[in-house]
């Protein structure tokens, strides 16, 4: 059976920390990693959101962490 990762459970694993992550953390602990999957509309959603973070950004330093964000994404989507 695969199980599908929405936006929400995407944003708690980049996040790393809290009570949502811990907790899923120990439900993905529970199956091995090809039970997983995304869809593209997650990634599309995660890419409007980095996307808007960078249009908004005032500073250089935020307009770099949108980039930062921009790039794991990609990296995160590549990586499965």
């Amino acid at each position: 059976m695969k199980y599908l990762f929405d936006t929400d459970h995407i944003s708690f694993l980049q996040r790393r920390s809290g009570r949502e992550f811990t907790r899923l953390m120990l439900r993905i602990g529970q199956y091995a990693q090809a039970d997983f999957a995304l869809s593209v509309i997650s990634f599309h959603e995660q890419v409007l959101g980095a996307h808007n973070f960078i249009n908004r950004a005032r500073t250089n330093t935020d307009v770099m962490r949108g980039y930062t964000l921009l790039l794991e994404i990609l990296q995160g989507f590549i990586n499965l």
